[in-house]
This record gives C-alpha cells, sequence and structure tokens, in this order.
C-alpha cells in the first residue's frame, strides 16, 4: 500500500508541476514588450520562456522574426535557417515524447508548426535578403543575395504546392455546389459525428499574398516572365475565393493583375492581349494606376506588417457520462460575465454545440423537449450501447458516472483589425492616401483553430480520460477506505486543476499586411508613413531607374 501511495503521489506531483503553467503566462511578459516595439527586450524574455526542448522550433521562429524586426537580418535568418530544417521534419515525435504528453500536459510534446508558419519563415527570410543586398557593397555580392531571395520564393512555392496538394482547392468548394442530391446528403451525414461545420472551408490551402511576394523577389531580379506567372496565381487565387476567404478586399486581385499586366508590358506580350487583359480585369480607375507606371520608373514599395496575430486562449468543458442514452455529455464552465467567457461559450456554441438531428434526439430522450433545446449549450458524444457494454465490462462505466473530468481546448477570443488610414508621402511628391490590405494572418490562424477544432477536443477527451483512469486505477487498489478516499479527492483535484490545451503558435507574426505601391522618377526622397498617430520614416533614399525599393516596415502597434 504504501508503495502504491508513494507512486500515486509522485505521479501527482509530476503532474502538477507538468501543468500548473501556461504558455500564455510564460510568454506574456515578451509579447507586452514586442506589442511595444521594445524587440530586444521582448528577445531577452522570450529567449527564456522558450528554453525547453519542446519549444525549439517556436524559439528559432520567434527570436528570428525579431531579430529582424532590429535589422540583424544575418543572424535572422541564421534563426529561420534552422527553424526551417526542424519545420521540414515536421518534428516527428517518439513514442515516449506522445505518450508522456497524453498523461500530463500537451505542451511536453514537441511544437510541430502549421502549414502558414513552414510559408512564412521562407516568407521572412526572402525579405531579410532584400535587406542584405541593399546593404551589399559590391555588385557580385548583391546579386548573390538576391539570387538567396529568389531560393526562398521557390522554397515558397514548393511548401504552397505541398499544401495545395492536400486540400480541396477553391475550384473544388465550388463544385460542391453542383453536386448531385445524395452526394449532398451524405456529405451532411457525415457531418453528424464530426460537427456542423465543414472543415474544408476553412482550411489553408493556398496563400495569394505569398505568390505575390514571389512575383516581386522576381521582378526585382529582373526575370519578368517569373514575375508575371507569380502575379497571376496571385490574382486569380484572390479572386477565385482567398479574399472572400480571409475578409480582403476585392481590389487585391486588381492589384495583382496590374502588377501581371505591367510584366506582360516587359516580356512582349501583344499589344491586343494586353489591352484585353486590362479591359478584362481592371476597373477604370486602376487602369489610370497602370498608366501612372512609365518606362523607366523607380518604384517605392512599402509593406507594412501591422499588429501580431491573436494569441490563444483555453476554454474549459466539464464531460460526464449519460448512461441512459449511452453517450457522454460536454458542457462548457460558466466564468460569469467576463468578455472572455462569454467569447469561450460563442466558440463553444459555434463549433462544439448540438445542433445535428442525432444529437437533438438523444437530448430529447434524456430531457425532453428542454434537453432537445439545451443541446446549444452541450455538445454529445453517442457511444451507442455496444460500446458501453464493453465500458462497463472494464468497470469504466463506474469512473465516468461517478465523477467529472474536466477537458480543456484552445480557441481563439474576439479581435479586430486595425483599419485606420495610412498616408505615405514622398519628398517633392503628393501624398498618397490608402494602402491595400493583402493578407490577414490573423485570420489564417484563426480559421485553422475552426479546422482543427474536432481534432482538438477529441484528443483532450483521451487525454484527460487516460489521466483521470490512472488516478481512479491506483486508488481502488488502495483497501483502506479512508485512504482510498483522500487518494481519491487528491487524484482528482490534482487531474482537474492540470488539464491543459496546447495554445502554442508563432505570435511575432502580424496580423495582417498592408501594401502601397507607388511609381516614382530616379532620385533622392526621403519617405514617411503615417497610421493610427503613428510616423515612420525610412531616412534619404535614392532611388534608380527600373529598380524597386522595397521598404519592410514593421509596426507593432
Amino acid at each position: 500500500m504504501k508503495k502504491t501511495l508513494s507512486c500515486f503521489i509522485c505521479l501527482i506531483v509530476i503532474t502538477l508541476l507538468s501543468g500548473c503553467a501556461t504558455y500564455r503566462e510564460d510568454i506574456e511578459a515578451g509579447l507586452s514588450l514586442a506589442k511595444q516595439g521594445e524587440w530586444k527586450a521582448a528577445e531577452n524574455n522570450l529567449t527564456d520562456a522558450l528554453n525547453s526542448s519542446q519549444d525549439q522550433l517556436l524559439y528559432y521562429m520567434e527570436i528570428g522574426s525579431l531579430a529582424q524586426n532590429q535589422g540583424d537580418f544575418e543572424r535572422s535568418n541564421e534563426l529561420l535557417e534552422k527553424a526551417e530544417r526542424l519545420s521540414d521534419t515536421f518534428l516527428e515525435e517518439s513514442l515516449s515524447n506522445r505518450s508522456w504528453a497524453l498523461i500530463s500536459n500537451p505542451r511536453q510534446s514537441n511544437y510541430r508548426g502549421s502549414g502558414v508558419e513552414r510559408v512564412y519563415i521562407s516568407y521572412l527570410k526572402s525579405l531579410n535578403y532584400l535587406a542584405l543586398a541593399e546593404q551589399a557593397d559590391t555588385r557580385s555580392k548583391q546579386r548573390q543575395l538576391l539570387d538567396s531571395a529568389l531560393v526562398e520564393a521557390r522554397r515558397i512555392d514548393i511548401k504552397l504546392n505541398e499544401i495545395r496538394a492536400q486540400t480541396p482547392s477553391y475550384e473544388a468548394l465550388d463544385a460542391k455546389k453542383d453536386q448531385a442530391f445524395y452526394e449532398k446528403a451524405i456529405s451532411w451525414l457525415s457531418r453528424f459525428y464530426t460537427g456542423r461545420l465543414d472543415r474544408d472551408k476553412f482550411l489553408y490551402r493556398d496563400d495569394a499574398w505569398a505568390r505575390y511576394m514571389e512575383g516581386l523577389q522576381y521582378e526585382i531580379s529582373g526575370e519578368y516572365d517569373d514575375a508575371r506567372i507569380s502575379y497571376q496565381k496571385a490574382a486569380e487565387l484572390y479572386q477565385d475565393g482567398y479574399a472572400k476567404q480571409y475578409n480582403l478586399p476585392s481590389v487585391t486581385a486588381e492589384r495583382a493583375w496590374l502588377d501581371t499586366i505591367r510584366m506582360m508590358q516587359k516580356t512582349g506580350f501583344d499589344a491586343t492581349e494586353i489591352a484585353r487583359t486590362s479591359q478584362d480585369k481592371l476597373s477604370p480607375d486602376m487602369q489610370k494606376t497602370l498608366q501612372t507606371y512609365q518606362q523607366n520608373s523607380a518604384e517605392l514599395v512599402v509593406l507594412e506588417h501591422q499588429g501580431f496575430v491573436p494569441d490563444k486562449s483555453e476554454m474549459s468543458l466539464i464531460l460526464y457520462a449519460e448512461p441512459q442514452s449511452y453517450s457522454l455529455v460536454l458542457e462548457p464552465l460558466h466564468g460569469g460575465g467576463r468578455m472572455e467567457d462569454n467569447d469561450a461559450f460563442r466558440w463553444f456554441t459555434m463549433v462544439y454545440a448540438d445542433i445535428n438531428p442525432l444529437n437533438m434526439i438523444a437530448n430529447y430522450k434524456t430531457g425532453g423537449a428542454w434537453g432537445a433545446f439545451s443541446g446549444i449549450f452541450t455538445k454529445r458524444v453517442i457511444l451507442g450501447s455496444g460500446i458501453w457494454q464493453q465500458l462497463q465490462q472494464s468497470n469504466i462505466d463506474t469512473l465516468l458516472t461517478q465523477q467529472s473530468i474536466r477537458v480543456t481546448v484552445p480557441y481563439y477570443r474576439r479581435f479586430t483589425l486595425d483599419q485606420h488610414q495610412t498616408h505615405l508621402t514622398v519628398s517633392n511628391q503628393a501624398e498618397k492616401s490608402g494602402s491595400l490590405r493583402m493578407t490577414s494572418l490573423a485570420d489564417i490562424a484563426f480559421q485553422e483553430q475552426l479546422a482543427n477544432a474536432q481534432r482538438d477536443i477529441y484528443e483532450s477527451m483521451i487525454r484527460e480520460f487516460i489521466r483521470s483512469w490512472l488516478a481512479f486505477r491506483i486508488t481502488s487498489e488502495v483497501k483502506d477506505e479512508g485512504a482510498a478516499m483522500l487518494l481519491n479527492f487528491i487524484g482528482q483535484v490534482s487531474v482537474l486543476a492540470t488539464s491543459a490545451a496546447d495554445t502554442r503558435n508563432w505570435l511575432t507574426l502580424p496580423a495582417q499586411v498592408r501594401l502601397t505601391r507607388i511609381p516614382l522618377q530616379a532620385g533622392e526622397y526621403q519617405p514617411t508613413y503615417q497610421t493610427n498617430g503613428k510616423d515612420f520614416s525610412l531616412g534619404e533614399i535614392s532611388l534608380e531607374a527600373n529598380k524597386i525599393k522595397v521598404w519592410n516596415l514593421r509596426n507593432p502597434y
């Protein structure tokens, strides 16, 4: 008995130690400093917060982006290259790593990264190489660095093609509207057990902005035909569904078509074809913008990387059994009227609640008319009589009926993107207002979480069930009734207190990217950029004919 008691206490202590600190608490200080533009201080804090082997990929991504914001482009690339190597392996987890995460805390497993994070490793590296090329003191060194930027552009292309091959395209989603009735019915029925939301609609399937940036990289290097192809891919993605999915202005497609047409002009396309494409794809205002580009024009391109992607929060649910309906029920813990609690409840209702016929019927059987209505506040997992009998044979039903289990899942609170007007002013030139929001990484992250929500809740259920079952089994072996009751109480409290969700993601990425492009005559300029009461200055620059100057502006506010 003493041996069992010691083992159990050790298990509780270890579990408490591994589960008590959340990722959000660990990185809060560093992230707050980053949001004030204190890049170096933020790096120092995040270095300490991300010092575990499980967070190695996150460390390289976060510190690599902060190094870029400090202008330390070489160090940034060294760090991001290490992130590249880790992300390419998808950080295959050992059995022991995964098993320990299942009985302790999901943060104990290696962070693997997401598809969009893999793409933006190369994205940031390409911007580093552009900045280093501008600092090069010889033409050969500059050419070498521009070639390295192109390597990253091609890496982006390869990564996006891999993602594309594994996800349905916008064309495939549109084709669902024309499915035969029986196909729609099968799809509808299949979502009874996988949730109401159509996961395919929220997947990160391609990236129009990353494709556009490929085009910009090719254009800077003088490879105009490759630039045309990339700009056109971006334009087609924007108009096919990317702009709609991520709530971007429809004019994003026109901007990409404008640059496609400029590359057509540079590569000797027939004037009739150019005119037809311009007429078909550009509004009168955008056609006027196209006319501002003159032969031998220089160009200033401002990439405003504004804000930060939202951080994930944890939502707590209570799991309990309802033997009469052979099912398990999940219900959110209500914490009062705080905004965060309200956001958690809205997320639960949107993603998990039982608003489908099978679960409504089960709710009705157990609770009458009110039970059917109350399904909007619960999620029911119907096991069926066969599986329930197997649980009874193993006495697992005793665990499920004698105590509740806390299940924790990640979710995003409400967020709003900055909508303030922007103003770009250059020396001896009229003020140019209104940048164009070309992508929203905040919306991409939000929708990826929606797409993975069902996976997250079932993984969390399995993890918490295993932890509760281990505690239950150890307690049941104790013969002394008083000691068993005490251990059972301690076990339940420790398991409830240490339930946690994996809320990790790359938080120093911008919330959105806004684009301003302005053709200029060759000469000296002092560009300034204003937004939301903040002023940014590039200093004095010299623009050469037929050259593009990229201003990578990191706006933390």
